[in-house]
């Protein structure tokens, strides 16, 4: 009899330190993850983004090319502190905090967006009549109203202004590129992302 309470104390003796260490597995798991970066850019710190979506925008036929440095963010010149593409690409929109927009990212290059009407950085201005439209397309849904939505993770956008149902939209959603997957690391056969070079939050 002895030997079974005996038996049973060193049973539960076992389980408690099993459950301590365990408890404090997760407490160590908590506390190392919540300062490293998720691998598809997002942090599991609440205060550390790092998002990345395709964009292509086309104005009525006419597709905008952002490589040049007006529209480019860099260590002696910031266009936006949270939302900005750099290194001379502009396939690639990155998105450096929580609940900035689309319509902020526009801003920021020169545009005036509105949900039914855009104003280039030139001056010309392109609003939804009963012929043409304009429009977003995320990862080819279109979104209504726009101006509030905040990118996500390897989302490809496009926005068009034209005739709806034309076969230029279609050949368009068709050739926005996939690259952000690069820059999120989440397809490492592809290559390794450049050092990102804005001069703000792109160590984080």
């Amino acid at each position: 009899m002895r030997y079974n309470v005996s038996a049973m104390k060193i049973k539960i003796i076992l389980l408690l330190l099993a459950a301590i260490i365990l408890s404090g597995g997760s407490v160590y798991y908590f506390f190392t993850t919540s300062t490293q970066e998720h691998p598809i850019g997002y942090a599991y710190s609440q205060d550390k983004v790092h998002v990345h979506s395709d964009f292509i925008v086309s104005l009525d036929g006419t597709t905008y090319d952002f490589t040049d440095d007006q529209y480019q963010s860099k260590p002696n010149r910031t266009l936006h502190a949270h939302i900005h593409l750099h290194d001379n690409n502009d396939k690639v929109i990155h998105r450096h905090d929580h609940d900035i927009t689309i319509a902020d990212f526009f801003n920021s290059l020169g545009f005036t967006l509105t949900d039914e009407c855009v104003i280039t950085d030139t001056g010309l201005e392109y609003c939804s009549n009963g012929e043409k439209k304009l429009q977003l397309y995320v990862n080819n849904q279109q979104i209504s109203p726009f101006t509030s939505y905040v990118n996500q993770e390897e989302d490809r956008i496009l926005l068009f202004y034209g005739k709806p149902g034309e076969p230029l939209l279609t050949d368009l959603l068709n050739n926005i590129t996939d690259t952000a997957c690069i820059f999120s690391g989440t397809c490492p056969e592809r290559g390794i992302a450049p050092p990102e070079s804005c001069g703000l939050t792109c160590e984080m």
